[in-house]
C-alpha cells in the first residue's frame, strides 16, 4: 500500500575500519575503502528514497561517524555487543514521532536504489513483521517491524530463516540492488555488473590496474561498440576486447577499465576490476 508521507525508519548498522568485511581478498586499506564505500552507497539510496524520513547508521567507527551527517542521515553510537546489539540501539533511537514502521539493511549493498527501495518497503508494508531474503538466499536483506516494539533478530548465518522462525513473513523480491550484499569477489562482480553507486565506482577505479579509464558509449550483440575515455575521446571496442577477459553483457554507461592498442584508438583488451581471467580482486 502507498503510504501518504514518509513513515519508516531504517537501520544501517555499519562496522567501518580495518575489520570490515574480512572475506574480499583484499589489502586492509583497500579492503577497508570500499566497505566505506559500499556503506555510502547504501545510504545515498535510501536517503533518496522518498518514504524513508530518516535513516540511522549505527557505527562506533570515527570515519563514518563523520560522513553520516552530510550525507543526510543520524549517527546512532554502537554499543559494540555485535549486529543483533547494533540493530537494537538504531531501532530504539527510530521510535520517533511520524515514524511508524522501522527496516534494517546492512550496510554493503552498493547496487541499492532508491527505486527499489520504494518498491520493498511498499511489498513488506503488507506484514506486521518482514524479512526479504539475499541473493544467496540465506542471508537477511531487509528486515522490517512496526515502530516502537522489539524488533528481536538473529543476523548471521543463515539469519533469513532464523528470522522466518522468529515470525517475520518472508516476502519474495526480485529487486537485484536490495538482494546482492557484498561479501566476496563473486557478489561484488554482481554489484559491479548491476551498476555501483557513486562511491563503489570511485573505489574501484581507484583500485584497478594498469590501464585507463573510460565508459561503454556504444554495444552491439557481437561486443564491438565503442567508449569514451574520460578525456572524451572515443575509441573503438572490437568484438573480442572484452569477451577475452570473460565479460559478455557491457551496457551503455558502464564504467570499466581498458587497455589501448599503439595509436591509442582502439581497446586491446577491456576489463571490470575482479571479473574474469587474471582479474582476482585484490
Amino acid at each position: 500500500m502507498d503510504e501518504p508521507e514518509p513513515s519508516w525508519a531504517v537501520v544501517v548498522p555499519v562496522k567501518g575500519g580495518p575489520l570490515a568485511k574480512t572475506r574480499l581478498d583484499l589489502p586492509v586499506g583497500l579492503r577497508a575503502a570500499l566497505a566505506d564505500a559500499f556503506a555510502r552507497d547504501t545510504v545515498a539510496a535510501l536517503v533518496a528514497a522518498p518514504s524513508v524520513r530518516e535513516v540511522l547508521v549505527v557505527t562506533s567507527d570515527h570515519d563514518v561517524a563523520a560522513w553520516v551527517p552530510p550525507a543526510g542521515a543520524r549517527v546512532v553510537a554502537d554499543p559494540g555487543d555485535g549486529l543483533d546489539a547494533a540493530v537494537a540501539a538504531g531501532a530504539r533511537a527510530a521510535a520517533v514521532p511520524g515514524v511508524r514502521r522501522v527496516g534494517v539493511v546492512l550496510g554493503d549493498h552498493p547496487a541499492l536504489r532508491a527505486d527499489e527501495v520504494e518498491d520493498a518497503l511498499r511489498a513488506v508494508a503488507r506484514h506486521e513483521r518482514a524479512v526479504v531474503a539475499d541473493a544467496d538466499g540465506t542471508g537477511t536483506a531487509l528486515l522490517t517491524a512496526p515502530a516502537g516494539t522489539p524488533f528481536g533478530t538473529a543476523f548471521g548465518p543463515g539469519s533469513a530463516a532464523a528470522h522466518a522462525s522468529l515470525g517475520y513473513a518472508v516476502v519474495p523480491l526480485t529487486t537485484p540492488g536490495l538482494r546482492v550484499d557484498v561479501d566476496d569477489a563473486a557478489s561484488l562482480a554482481t554489484a559491479t555488473l548491476l551498476g555501483a553507486g557513486a562511491a563503489t565506482r570511485a573505489a574501484l577505479e581507484r583500485a584497478s590496474l594498469p590501464g585507463v579509464q573510460a565508459t561503454i558509449h556504444r554495444i552491439e550483440d557481437d561486443g564491438s561498440g565503442a567508449a569514451l575515455l574520460d578525456d572524451g575521446l572515443e575509441v573503438v571496442l572490437p568484438p573480442g576486447a572484452a569477451t577475452t577477459s570473460g565479460l559478455r553483457h557491457l551496457r551503455v554507461g558502464q564504467r570499466v577499465s581498458i587497455e589501448l592498442d599503439d595509436a591509442g584508438r582502439a581497446a586491446t583488451r577491456v576489463w571490470i576490476v575482479g571479473i574474469g581471467p587474471g582479474e582476482t580482486i585484490r
